[in-house]
């Protein structure tokens, strides 16, 4: 194993990931693992860039995986909406149509391919990582703010998910919510924090990271 890519929505996605994982993709790295992160970034529609993650990617990954047998592919995408893409309303669904489909596109001689492909998501999407560094959001928007979200941050849906939360919190201290704001957020935070507050999807995220092996 010498590279891994993984697919996220946005360019926000991308540029987030990149900036919090940062100790970690150094030191696969220095072990011999490249990783980089590359967002659909098709539309400023997210549902559309979700769709084009689900439905258009795991085609993508397969030429990857044929054409370098040491690389793997992750596809990252937020879990809300719901049944975009692929009929899903949990985790379990959504990874299990993605592999089906992503396994149909191979011989009997490429079933190894499937242990260099791997689907995660967001629980329920980027911003739950904001929600995790409280400190650090708070920080950056100036302004005093009370959780009124559940205390699991994974568990935040109920059709307000974190990310309606997070643009409510920026209307309210009348700021921009842009492209680079996650990343600039996440800049100073601890990635083991944003672990232990997000043990269900981002948690085992990380760890499919640390296992990997050149």
């Amino acid at each position: 194993m010498n590279q891994l890519i993984v697919y996220v929505e946005g360019e926000s996605d991308k540029l987030a990931l990149t900036t919090l994982l940062k100790p970690l993709i150094d030191k696969k790295n220095s072990e011999g693992i490249a990783i980089e992160f590359a967002s659909v970034g098709q539309s400023g529609n997210m549902s559309n860039n979700k769709r084009a993650l689900l439905v258009k990617y795991p085609k993508k990954a397969y030429w990857i995986l044929k054409n370098n047998w040491e690389s793997a592919v992750v596809l990252l995408p937020d879990l809300y909406p719901y049944n975009v893409g692929v009929p899903h309303t949990n985790y379990s669904q959504l990874r299990g149509s993605v592999l089906n489909s992503f396994g149909s596109l191979l011989s009997v001689h490429e079933e190894d391919f499937k242990s260099r492909f791997e689907v995660f998501c967001f629980k329920h999407d980027l911003e739950v990582l904001l929600l995790a560094a409280f400190e650090q959001l708070q920080e950056h928007l100036g302004i005093s703010i009370h959780k009124t979200w559940k205390r699991q941050v994974e568990e935040q849906d109920d059709n307000n998910p974190p990310k309606k939360i997070i643009q409510s919190l920026f209307r309210r201290a009348k700021k921009r919510y842009g492209v680079t704001t996650a990343a600039e957020i996440l800049r100073n935070e601890s990635l083991e924090n944003i672990r232990s507050k997000c043990p269900q999807s981002f948690a085992p995220f990380l760890e499919y990271i640390e296992k990997l092996e050149p």
